[in-house]
């Protein structure tokens, strides 16, 4: 065997030479050849045994042969396509009948070439400031050392410290706008070499001071959008509310209530709610001078009873003919001025211009219900008592 350690980059083809001198006392044709890697255990490749050829595991099928024709003495043998698994030591054994046997080795070393790197920049590339380089390879066999360039606009080369060769790193600090170009590095081994690039681009402080101004702006303008907006859609809601809550200032209430102004009976309706006041004695009390009049309002309560009436002595009629509903005689005379309140002041009323009569309503039922107040549209409700000026009881 001339070589003893043999390198081969993967994927390519390797020869393992392995050859005896002949003798001439023994027949070649007879003579067993055996090939073996050994790692943890033995494992055959190929073999040759009484003019028959062999291939031993299946890692090598299609892959291995003997370079020559057997029987030969030149017993070398070719691997194609190697792989890294193929790396160890390999065996070689020749076998004479009769005599004495053969037995060599070698070492095949099956390289990696570094796989692509990935360079990266770690850090702000600012005046001033420090940046970080990075360049690593996946794969490698044996394990790839990485070099730093700078290769434009000038060439420059970077040694330790500022390069680490296993690492991959290349450190730039107090960084100047000298430092600004084109990086490359560089995996390599014994097999092949990569590589992969960086543009390093430094931002001087107008740069800087701009880019930080435009993000400043930026941000201060959305903000502002945003309190607009919110302002006009509060303005909007205020808005809404003081309409909805208005108050219109010129409308008056009214100094005196409608059933004080006329000393007459009057009918007083409102939402739908029908009260019946009675303000003045009935007409026939004039034949009885000295019987005052009647202090007490008829009260029509939701169950359509009458509290607080009183009726008239000697069985005089209902007070609640006195409304225009119950007055069938339509020549019959108004009611005079009620007397003076019981409080002992007299009321003087200022003298007033004859109004119109509204349309009399129908006759209301004798028997006054709650359901009849509400056939009729009414809300059955109490109506506090009242005298004759109006004033309540």
């Amino acid at each position: 065997m001339p070589q003893r350690n043999i390198n081969v980059v993967h994927g390519k083809m390797v020869v393992l030479q392995a050859w005896y001198p002949p003798t001439s006392s023994s027949d070649i044709s007879k003579n067993t050849v055996i090939w073996n890697l050994v790692t943890n255990f033995s494992t055959l490749i190929i073999s040759h045994l009484a003019g028959d050829t062999s291939q031993g595991s299946s890692q090598f099928t299609k892959r291995v042969g003997f370079t020559d024709s057997m029987p030969s003495t030149n017993v070398s043998i070719y691997i194609n396509n190697t792989k890294e698994s193929d790396s160890g030591r390999y065996l070689c054994q020749v076998i004479i009948p009769g005599g004495k046997g053969l037995t060599q080795e070698l070492t095949l070393n099956v390289i990696v070439p570094p796989s692509p790197p990935v360079c990266k920049l770690v850090g702000k590339p600012v005046l001033k400031g420090n940046v970080t380089m990075s360049c690593k390879s996946k794969s490698g066999k044996p394990v790839p050392i990485y070099k730093w360039t700078k290769t434009s606009p000038g060439t420059e080369v970077f040694f330790s410290p500022m390069l680490n060769e296993n690492l991959g790193t290349l450190k730039l600090s107090n960084l100047t706008k000298n430092m600004s170009g084109k990086y490359v590095c560089k995996s390599s081994n014994t097999a092949g070499t990569e590589s992969c690039i960086i543009n390093l681009d430094i931002n001087t402080s107008t740069n800087v001071g701009v880019i930080a101004g435009a993000t400043v702006g930026s941000v201060v303008g959305f903000m502002a959008l945003v309190l607009v907006l919110i302002f006009f859609l509060r303005r909007k809601s205020d808005t809404e509310d003081d309409m909805a809550n208005d108050i219109k200032e010129d409308a008056q209430a009214p100094k005196r209530v409608s059933w004080a102004k006329s000393g007459t009976g009057s009918i007083i309706s409102k939402n739908g709610t029908l009260s019946s006041i009675t303000t003045s004695p009935n007409p026939r009390d004039y034949r009885y001078p000295n019987h005052p009049g009647s202090d007490t309002a008829s009260i029509i309560t939701a169950a359509g009873s009458t509290m607080g009436y009183r009726p008239r002595p000697g069985g005089e009629p209902n007070t609640l003919q006195s409304l225009p509903g119950y007055n069938t005689n339509p020549t019959l005379p108004r009611s005079p001025p009620g007397p003076a309140s019981t409080n002992g002041s007299s009321l003087h009323r200022p003298e007033q211009a004859p109004q119109p009569q509204a349309p009399k309503p129908p006759p209301l039922p004798t028997n006054v219900t709650s359901s009849n107040i509400s056939r009729m549209g009414g809300v059955p409700i109490m109506v506090p008592a009242q005298n004759q000026a109006g004033s309540l009881v």
